[in-house]
């Protein structure tokens, strides 16, 4: 082997030790990312399955705010971009007029 060849063998050998490396590195660095993404996927999912829960923990607190007239309530609320307005209760129809001339019985 000649001295050139000698050198030429050392560098592809020192390239593929550092490729190793770097294939080495960022395989690391692919699964911890894989992780994550793993974790985010399943607190989406949690999410999705309690949000029936949470949108009726709301109503409820905003029912209970409306009814009481909880200011409190209705700041904490408002503080997470929740608000709700209050429809004034509806009023008892009026019992229709008497007539004076009512039909007969048969």
């Amino acid at each position: 082997m000649t001295r050139t060849q000698y050198w030429i063998v050392t560098l592809l050998g020192l390239l593929s030790l550092a490729l190793l490396v770097a294939n080495f590195t960022l395989l690391r660095g692919n699964r911890g990312l894989q992780r994550d993404i793993a974790a985010r996927q399943q607190f989406v999912q949690q999410s999705v399955q309690l949000e029936g829960l949470y949108r009726e923990i709301i109503r409820a607190l905003a029912e209970l705010a409306a009814r009481n007239n909880d200011a409190d309530v209705r700041a904490l609320l408002g503080k997470h971009g929740i608000t709700y307005t209050v429809n004034p209760p509806a009023a008892a129809p009026a019992p229709a007029p008497a007539s004076a001339g009512s039909p007969p019985r048969r």
